[in-house]
């Protein structure tokens, strides 16, 4: 019997969607998907002077860029 290792995460930066139609610049910047990789990249950003604020037109929380590093990709609303 083979062991197999299996790594999961490690995601940083920019997440692949994000997660709500709402247009405003807030969710240009999601989070991964991962619950760890969210985590440890909302504690980054937090350290690195990102806001977390509130979305006035949803009220769902997005993110004000602070320092951006290549794995921080903004992901703006597709156009309707």
């Amino acid at each position: 019997m083979t062991g197999a290792v299996y790594v999961c995460g490690g995601e940083s930066g920019t997440g692949r969607d994000r997660g709500t139609d709402c247009p405003d610049v807030l969710h240009d910047w999601p989070e991964p998907s991962g619950y760890v990789d969210a985590s440890v990249e909302a504690d980054w950003r937090l350290r690195n002077g990102w806001g977390n604020r509130r979305c006035p037109r949803c009220q769902l929380y997005g993110w004000e860029p602070g320092k951006v590093t290549e794995a921080h990709v903004r992901r703006p609303a597709a156009p309707a």
